[in-house]
């Protein structure tokens, strides 16, 4: 593995960090720069980080206390993978082995690895709050304007391969610390992100390990790192993640938890964009070059909208697909991309799919959609 010339964490620029924010700093300093922000202390009062100052087994009792006992999933590997939960190398799997237990037994069983030299690697991704809803009431920020419903992460040294979320982010740490590396949604291409469709953590994933990357296999990373920046938090501190922006998150004490908040702070379309490239990679990509630049066009007009208004010269009330959106028009698109998405089917399988979709929403024609009388 060639590591010259690496750029470790501790050389990197240290994401800008704030104090004492409250959601007017928050919307209008924070947000705006649409870059990570560290806000220190943010969550110092929560009730989960008084406990788990005060002993790993006040945390464990804490959770155990609240926890409905629901099943939640659980990643569990052994300990020579090194706490980095990652692909096989022979890339035809994930190097670790799932399975379901109440978040309270998997905080059990990383305490009774902790003084163990090499325990297995543990760890409880994104449990829902709706199994703690006493817990989730307890433990709020007000900056986000709204109720969200929280997520806890759960487990011991381990690591978060580099991945990108589509939704805004407030990661906020009730115990142990954690280092985050971040790098701008422009680096996609120096990150060399793995299978799209085979992921640690189910979204894109970076294939260059941050603590030891392999820059004779993965040179342009160093471009990457060039852009990096780097954060290490402690207990009551919190960090916002723009969407889309690639983070590493290392997990550095014997229990860790972290608590974090998804939501949307702009406009979304009802349909995810990553389900519409992977409709583009099976739609497009296999046309010929001069196709593709057709359809790469029709994107720029129509979609991407580089141009600006795509037609300016329809009236308001009768753009259709390129209109405002409203229930009839949403499912008459979803009906046409089921019938295109199901036309290599069997009949019988075929007709029931689109059956469904027909019955899952207000029945349209396109006359309808499109607004005629």
């Amino acid at each position: 593995m060639v590591t010259t010339g690496f750029l470790g964490h501790t050389e990197l620029p240290r994401t800008l960090e704030w104090r004492n924010v409250d959601r007017e700093t928050f919307l209008n300093e924070i947000i705006p720069r649409d870059r990570p922000a560290v806000m220190k202390g943010l969550v110092a009062h929560w009730p989960v980080v008084r406990a788990a100052t005060q002993s790993s087994q006040a945390l464990y009792d804490y959770i155990r206390a609240y926890d409905l006992g629901h099943p939640t999933e659980t990643f569990i590997a052994p300990a020579d993978i090194k706490g980095v939960f990652f692909y096989r190398d022979d890339m035809r799997g994930l190097n670790f082995e799932r399975t379901r237990q109440p978040l309270h037994a998997t905080i059990a069983t990383i305490l009774a690895h902790r003084d163990h030299p090499n325990p297995p690697a543990i760890w409880a991704p994104a449990a829902s709050g709706n199994d703690l809803p006493q817990f989730s009431r307890e433990n709020t920020i007000e900056i986000l304007g709204k109720p969200v419903l929280p997520r806890l992460w759960a487990g011991n040294a381990i690591t978060a391969p580099t991945h990108y979320d589509m939704s805004d982010n407030v990661a906020c740490v009730a115990a142990g610390h954690r280092r985050f590396t971040f790098f701008p949604p422009e680096q996609l291409l120096n990150l060399y992100i793995g299978p799209l469709d085979l992921a640690p953590g189910g979204m894109p994933t970076s294939m260059v390990k941050v603590s030891a990357p392999d820059l004779e296999r993965y040179p342009k990373y160093v471009e990457a790192l060039a852009a990096a920046e780097t954060a290490e938090l402690e207990p009551g501190d919190a960090v916002y993640i723009p969407s889309y922006w690639w983070h590493n998150v290392e997990s550095l004490d014997p229990l860790n938890l972290l608590v974090n908040f998804w939501w949307i702070q702009s406009s979304r379309g009802p349909a995810s964009p990553f389900a519409a490239l992977a409709l583009g990679l099976l739609s497009i990509t296999a046309l010929p070059a001069s196709r593709r630049e057709i359809w790469r066009r029709m994107f720029d007009h129509y979609v991407f909208q580089t141009g600006g208004d795509p037609v300016p010269y329809l009236p308001p009330d009768r753009r259709g697909m390129l209109g405002p959106m409203n229930p009839m028009l949403e499912n008459y698109m979803r009906t046409q991309l089921v019938r295109s998405i199901t036309s290599s089917l069997p009949a019988a399988m075929r007709e029931q799919m689109q059956r469904w979709m027909m019955t899952a929403g207000p029945s349209v024609d396109s006359e309808q959609a499109y607004g005629n009388d």
